[in-house]
């Protein structure tokens, strides 16, 4: 009984090691399939969520696949941290087998973090010279402005949101040279307030929510059916 026990336990530990050994050798393919569509820049991590893996394998289908990368490009703008949340993954077989094919998503959810700096560099056209701070509890411009044929420095708070899958810039009040005027404050609130395009994210993400933290902006948004070639 005592054999038959441990033969058993080692018939466990192979299968588990098999599992394992499959799903490693399967991520490192498809990390290098979203690395090479998504210029993620440094090689990202790629878990699957599923388990035992060998059954999804053989079925060419699985519920989740997460992706986390550093430093990733997008039109320009560095982003931070991106994570992309891949649903109903359908793997062809001959991608799995590494000669080339397709793997279908049927849906992916993900987030952006960018630092204040490169919020900086998306937002310098509109801008044109001034700056962006960027704390928990909102957002502060402080810009060059003109006003009745003279340049003023102005200081622009207000919330930074999501508005058509573009980042829309929400004013709340408006002071010039420290002081808030109802006049010019009405004139200065309509001007600034605005839309910013969204460069292309990781996974085809549509923007939808926006936080700010600390020098740190996150954009969160959904994907509906993506491809990538493996």
């Amino acid at each position: 009984m005592r054999r038959l026990l441990i033969a058993l336990l080692l018939l466990v530990a192979l299968g588990v090691g098999a599992d394992f050994a499959a799903a490693r050798l399967f991520e490192s393919r498809i990390t290098t399939a979203l690395e090479r569509k998504y210029d993620l820049g440094q090689r990202p991590i790629v878990q699957v969520r599923d388990f035992p893996f060998l059954p999804h394998l053989a079925t060419g289908r699985f519920s989740g696949i997460d992706l986390a990368a550093h430093d990733a490009r997008a039109e320009g703008i560095t982003l931070e941290t991106v994570e992309v949340h891949l649903r109903g993954v359908q793997v062809s077989r001959s991608a799995m087998l590494g000669s080339g094919g397709n793997v279908r998503v049927d849906r992916a959810d993900g987030q952006v973090e960018l630092s204040q700096a490169q919020i900086n560099k998306l937002l310098a056209d509109r801008l044109q010279g001034g700056s962006v701070t960027i704390a928990a509890s909102g957002v502060r411009l402080r810009v060059d402005s003109e006003i009745l044929g003279r340049r003023v420095e102005a200081v622009v708070t207000g919330r930074l949101g999501a508005r058509n899958g573009q980042i829309a810039f929400l004013p709340d009040s408006v002071e010039v040279g420290g002081v808030r005027n109802p006049q010019l404050e009405t004139r200065l609130l309509s001007q600034f307030t605005f839309d910013v395009p969204v460069p292309k994210l990781p996974g085809d993400i549509k923007v939808d929510r926006v936080t700010t933290g600390p020098g740190t902006l996150t954009l969160a948004g959904r994907a509906g059916v993506l491809e990538v070639a493996a």
